[in-house]
């Protein structure tokens, strides 16, 4: 089963080809790579959410529940992704 990962969504889906695999650090930016810990794996309607200052595209709009994603980080619970959320606000979510 695959899950989109955006914090609060409940998509869940049997086909791959249904989720998208979003990099936090867009790949093209130096010292990127291609690890687990710079990937998030989203459903459609949650990668229109994600918000990129500087960027064309899917993630150009800014909407009232848009997030900018910092980064993963491990911790004894599992992974917890970090966000700013539309006010701002810095966010911490577990991995479901």
């Amino acid at each position: 089963m695959h899950k989109c990962q955006f914090p609060g969504c409940k998509y869940e889906t049997e086909f791959r080809f249904q989720i998208h695999r979003h990099h936090i650090i867009p790949q093209e930016h130096e010292n990127t790579n291609d690890n687990k810990n710079n990937v998030i794996f989203l459903c459609p309607n949650c990668h229109n959410k994600i918000f990129i200052e500087g960027t064309r595209g899917i993630h150009k709009i800014k909407a009232d529940n848009s997030i900018i994603l910092n980064r993963w980080m491990q911790s004894t619970g599992g992974r917890i992704l970090e966000y700013i959320d539309s006010n701002g606000e810095t966010q911490f979510h577990g991995e479901q």
